[in-house]
Formats: structure tokens, C-alpha cells, sequence
């Protein structure tokens, strides 16, 4: 994994051992604050599971289109894959965190941000892609599963639920 914060290969860095978690993944977030709560996050992610293998770009941005988003994870289908073609072969991820509303949370609220995306970006690698409500409660409960708990309340105290159809992808 790259690491643009490390200055090269994220395995060698003195950070965690949860770096893993992203095989082929490219952090670029520049601000000490949310580096730190990322590689923190990561380092959290139980290692008895599957990591996610596709190019995965971690980023930060100053702020998104969406109203109200903190952080929203994109699955790219980069070529067709039919049956019978393993899936990680051919798609890619972009998990984009936005400062501008991040800002306004605490520390383990930003947490609960990353570990909700970063499960979105293992459900859409090993279930499959899907923008919907019910994919939001799944990651919800990844993120709970690998033990955030008490993040997810922590940002659920100081935010509002969004108003989402079955076409808003996070």
C-alpha cells in the first residue's frame, strides 16, 4: 500500500499493522489530524478477515456535491468481468472524506466516518456493488462488527440521519 503521508511503501512505515487491510491502496490525505484517525481506524479492522485487494484511493477533499455527506466510497467497474471472472480483477475504489463537515466532528465521530466506508468498500468487493439504504445499515454493522460501537454512537449523537433513496451511493 502507498502512502502518501509515509513517504512510500505503508509496510515499512512505523504506523500499524492494520495497513494491510488495504492491499492495493493509495492514501492521500495530507492533514496530520485525519491521517492519524485513518491509520488509527485501520489499525483497528480485525485481521481474521478478508482485506479488501482492489485499488482503493483514500483521499480528502475540502468539500463534496452532496449535502450533508461526510464521506462517500465509489465502486468502479474498470472493465467488464463475466461469469466466472473474478470481480477484483476488473473494478477499483475511491473513498473520499470531506474536511469541511468532518471538521465540525470529534475525533471518534471522524472514526466512525472512515470505518463506515471502508466497510462499504469491503461489502461492494465481497458481496457486491450496491447504492441503497439497506447497504447502509450493512455497513453500519461491519463497522460495528470489526468494534466500532461506540464511534457509530459518538456520530450518531452529533449528526442527523441524511435522507437517502435507493439511488444516493456513500
Amino acid at each position: 500500500m502507498l502512502c502518501s503521508d509515509c513517504e512510500g511503501e505503508a509496510e515499512s512505515a512505523p504506523r500499524g499493522k492494520g495497513l494491510g487491510f488495504l492491499k492495493n491502496g493509495t492514501i492521500r490525505i495530507h492533514n496530520p489530524r485525519y491521517a492519524a484517525l485513518l491509520h488509527e481506524c485501520l489499525d483497528r479492522i480485525p485481521r481474521s478477515g478478508l482485506s479488501v485487494r482492489l485499488r482503493t484511493e483514500v483521499r480528502l477533499r475540502k468539500r463534496g456535491t452532496l449535502p450533508g455527506v461526510v464521506g462517500l466510497t465509489t465502486y468502479y467497474v474498470e472493465a467488464y468481468a463475466p461469469k466466472g471472472v473474478a470481480r477484483e480483477e476488473s473494478g477499483a475504489h475511491t473513498i473520499t472524506f470531506y474536511s469541511n463537515l468532518m471538521d465540525k466532528l470529534t475525533d471518534r465521530a471522524v472514526v466512525a466516518v472512515m470505518a463506515h466506508e471502508l466497510a462499504h468498500a469491503w461489502l461492494n468487493e465481497h458481496l457486491r456493488p450496491e447504492a441503497s439504504n439497506a447497504r447502509e445499515d450493512d455497513a453500519d454493522m461491519l463497522a460495528e462488527m470489526w468494534g466500532f460501537e461506540a464511534e457509530l454512537v459518538a456520530l450518531a449523537e452529533q449528526t442527523e440521519p441524511l435522507a437517502t433513496d435507493e439511488h444516493t451511493q456513500t
